[in-house]
């Protein structure tokens, strides 16, 4: 039994910051086609830019 425990992969289940990031950016894009697409206005927060980041366009 100590084997078999050893040989399953080990998986993280909480994502990377950067994961998390990247997620949340990909559905705000979608909620925004998807606000375009009906016609309706959706409230956003604008971001910081930093060094590492761009403008949003």
């Amino acid at each position: 039994m100590a084997q078999t425990a050893k040989t399953q992969p080990n998986r993280q289940l909480t994502p990377t910051p950067k994961a998390l990031q990247k997620a949340l950016e990909q559905s705000a894009k979608q909620a925004q086609r998807l606000a375009d697409a009906f016609g309706v206005v959706v409230p956003t927060i604008k971001q910081k830019t930093t060094a590492g980041s761009r403008a949003p366009s």
